[in-house]
């Protein structure tokens, strides 16, 4: 279990801002590396017995690589063309001694990541999951809620997918089928900003790193299971944004901060081994990965400095406590909650009849799945999607809702999305105010119940669900404009929604009376703004005024004694 000292593989060509523009195919190994230098080239080198280009496809200096993938001889690669300001996905075929582009697509937002397949092409931009058939023609796209940072193809089958909103620091995770269907999402809060944000992926754990700490997240259900410091590791935090790492294997990390590297094993919490670049910083590029938790194994990583691109060869062990006795351990060793792996969940057999006939259904629900409360937390028990779908759909059939399982279900984050949820439950106010708080609820049929509810509060809920989507996805052309702004004057509630209105169909459309109402309602915000300002003023003045009728207190005084 050791970390040799780095070896240049590849010397890079003199171009401005290659530290940011390298990439290198997940195809790369010990033996082969496929690299793509932004306004030089793509290229192939043999490593062994030492490292030699053997075939090369010139780029344009205007063309910026954001992606690579290689299938044998033919190489797909994400570009951005400067001059152009466009994007592109291109096929690069590798022949004896020359190259050829065989097809280029023009995509609408920057590529991070390419999958090829037998019979697709997938790409995961900053806005969307698209997929290609063998003419490249679009099979389907998946819009992301927020902007893409981080993606990964786990499983063959699988797409991880990490999106960020700007606006209020949210993380959206999200798991999408090579189909297109949606596995699983999470959204939770983050206080960090996207560009202090770094992920990596092994075997059903997502691993980020924030703040000078890594979390690890289990997958399919994005559960928090354990945060390591940097600081419990006796590892110096990063003094910049220079800080990268990859996971080689099941509960080993390889970092780089700055010059130095660190092998790390997760589930003991402490340092394996270390070594450092002593030409320049470097940032982890790839490394080959271990299938195996507990397996022996060589690998290789592929690190990017300054002026070159290095190899450094990994040793594992068995991953045991025996193979890491006498490693530095942290101080602060915690434990965990473990979770059933991703592979695992499958496994559990559960006979959902006797949950669904039982009398006191809402309670043997409940019950089954660990609940303490009549809301989702994830303390819960972990259950496949199936199992929820199940359960919703059989809730479904019955004449009468079980509200207190549906409450807890409508917080669930795995419940399913369904067609016309909301007058579904339009029989029932709190179940339906749920819905429009936490379910999956499209934008258009939350604009129809607006049309049509008649309930001040719901009202309300549904303004408030709208405005927390981005203002690109928010579509208005089913919504009756005149009748939506008239009632949030009424209610006084809602005026952040009017200017979108105002966006999307202009004030043009609308009648001379709301338009007069509407000046009207400003007319008195902008008088009691007025008056509250000349009466800050005025009390600012009687401070000031007050001020300069005390007489001031001297620090210290002396007196003449007489004697």
């Amino acid at each position: 279990m050791s970390l040799s000292e780095p070896y240049t593989l590849a010397k890079l060509p003199r171009v401005s801002g290659t530290s940011e523009r390298c990439e290198v195919s997940r195809n790369s190994d010990s033996e082969a590396l496929h690299v793509g230098i932004s306004g030089a080239s793509i290229s192939n080198y043999v490593l062994k017995p030492s490292p030699k280009l053997i075939w090369s496809h010139s780029i344009p200096p205007s063309s910026i690589i954001t992606s690579l993938e290689n299938d044998d001889d033919q190489y797909y690669v994400g570009v951005y063309n400067k001059t152009k300001k466009t994007h592109s996905l291109q096929v690069i075929k590798k022949l004896a001694n020359d190259s050829e582009l065989v097809k280029e697509v023009e995509i609408q937002s920057k590529i991070i990541n390419i999958k090829s397949f037998t019979n697709s092409t997938i790409i995961i931009t900053e806005d969307s999951v698209i997929s290609f058939d063998p003419a490249f023609e679009v099979s389907w796209e998946s819009k992301n809620l927020y902007k893409a940072i981080y993606s990964e193809f786990i499983e063959k089958d699988v797409i991880l997918v990490v999106e960020h909103q700007a606006k209020k620091n949210n993380l959206n995770y999200r798991l999408l089928s090579v189909t297109g269907s949606e596995v699983n999402s999470k959204i939770y809060e983050n206080k960090a900003k996207s560009t202090d944000l770094k992920f990596t992926y092994s075997e059903g754990v997502l691993f980020q790193y924030v703040n000078n700490s890594i979390v690890l997240y289990q997958l399919p259900h994005f559960q928090e299971t354990k945060t390591l410091t940097l600081d419990q590791l006796s590892i110096k935090a990063p003094s910049s944004s220079k800080f990268s790492f990859e996971s080689p294997a099941p509960d080993r990390l390889l970092l780089i901060i700055d010059q130095d590297f660190y092998l790390i094993n997760t589930n003991f919490n402490i340092v394996l081994s270390t070594t450092s670049s002593t030409k320049s910083k470097a940032e982890i590029l790839s490394t080959t990965k271990a299938a195996s938790k507990n397996s022996r194994a060589s690998l290789f990583g592929i690190v990017l400095r300054d002026g070159d691109i290095a190899g450094v060869p990994i040793t594992l062990d068995s991953n045991t406590l025996k193979d890491s006795l006498g490693k530095r351990p942290s101080p602060n060793d915690e434990t965990f909650k473990v979770v059933p792996s991703i592979f695992d969940i499958k496994d559990e057999v559960v006979d959902i009849d006797s949950i669904i006939n039982r009398k006191d259904f809402d309670s043997a629900l409940l019950t089954f799945l660990e609940a303490e409360n009549d809301y989702y937390t994830e303390k819960d028990k972990v259950v496949d999607s199936k199992f929820i779908k199940s359960i919703v759909s059989h809730i479904f059939k019955q004449n009468e809702l079980p509200e207190r399982a549906m409450t807890y279900l409508l917080t669930h984050p795995l419940f399913p999305t369904i067609d016309g949820l909301l007058s579904l439950l339009r029989s029932k106010p709190r179940l339906l105010r749920q819905a429009i708080v936490t379910a999956n609820v499209s934008i258009k049929e939350l604009n129809q119940e607006l049309n049509t509810t008649e309930n001040d509060e719901i009202f309300k809920d549904i303004i408030t669900r709208l405005l927390e989507f981005p203002k690109d996805k928010l579509n208005f052309k089913d919504l009756d404009s005149f009748k939506i702004v008239e009632r949030i004057i009424s209610l006084d509630y809602g005026y952040e929604l009017i200017s979108l209105l105002i966006d999307a169909s202009g004030l043009f459309t609308w009648s001379d009376d709301l338009i007069i109402k509407l000046q009207e309602v400003l007319s008195k915000k902008i008088e009691a703004l007025d008056s509250g300002s000349n009466a800050l003023a005025v009390i600012e003045q009687i401070e000031l005024k007050h001020l300069k009728t005390v007489k001031k207190v001297p620090v210290y005084s002396i007196e003449k004694l007489t004697i």
